[in-house]
């Protein structure tokens, strides 16, 4: 394998050609002075109400104290934020990213304040706090099918009148139940809690801790629909009656107590 040689201002040659056989096989070391002179490719940072360009940490720290120093211009920086969709939490890292922008190769303002021409606001929406406690509160209402709700008003009709719901009955029944439901949701109101995550938990850990009320009551509305229809009273009666006879026919010793 050929020793490798060098060139006049260090670049490696190729074996076998006149210039390796001219070559060093010292690699010459470039003093300063052989390299351009360096220009600057990005832009002093400007900053409002100051008159000469400061360094990036100047501009950060003067936006972080902008709102004891300048109120308005802090308030207005705000408004154009809000504008955008951009929460007022976010202001302090809209404007570092502001910042960072104009030092950027090849922006195109001087100005952090024109950063915001050029945000995209979902960067910066939704940002929330990872851990800690929320109240909650969930409300919720279940609507019944005509399946479900048919069943349960027949049900019950049977029961309470003895016969069998027509099919107006069912209609007005489920129509009505659903419209209660919608008055009566369940209920949970109560605490979530989540911690960072342990071993196997790398998402955080969740405790939800609360009190739920059930809401509505299918099978008392059923039972109260059942018992508003006209025929309830006379087939009220009529069970009553049958269970007197019932109990005179298996005890003859009540006899007496119900004619007195």
């Amino acid at each position: 394998m050929a020793e490798p040689r060098y060139g006049p201002n260090g670049e490696s040659l190729v074996p076998g050609t006149k210039a390796y056989e001219q070559g060093s096989t010292v690699r010459p070391q470039m003093s300063t002075s052989d390299l351009p002179a360096f220009t600057p490719r990005t832009k002093p940072i400007l900053v409002p109400g100051v008159s000469t360009p400061v360094q990036a940490d100047e501009a950060k720290a003067w936006f972080k104290f902008l709102k004891n120093n300048n109120k308005a211009r802090y308030d207005q920086f705000i408004a154009e934020l809000a504008a955008r969709g951009v929460p007022k939490s976010a202001a302090q890292k809209v404007w570092g990213d502001a910042v960072d922008w104009t030092q950027t190769v090849g922006a195109v303002s001087s100005n952090p304040e024109d950063y915001l021409d050029v945000l995209d606001p979902s960067d910066y929406q939704g940002a929330t706090k990872k851990y800690g406690t929320q109240k909650q509160r969930d409300e919720r209402v279940t609507q019944y099918s005509p399946s479900s709700a048919a069943q349960i008003v027949s049900d019950t009709m049977e029961q309470e009148l003895g016969r069998t719901a027509s099919a107006a009955e069912i209609a007005a029944g489920t129509t009505a139940m659903n419209v209660a439901a919608k008055k009566e949701p369940g209920i949970f109101e109560g605490t979530t809690t989540t911690a960072p995550g342990g071993k196997g938990f790398e998402l955080g850990q969740t405790t939800t801790k609360g009190t739920q009320t059930t809401g509505f009551d299918p099978t008392m509305f059923a039972r109260n629909f059942a018992r508003s229809q006209p025929d309830f009273a006379e087939s009220f009666a009529a069970k009553n009656v049958l269970k007197i006879v019932s109990s005179l026919l298996t005890d003859r010793n009540t006899i007496g107590n119900v004619v007195s």
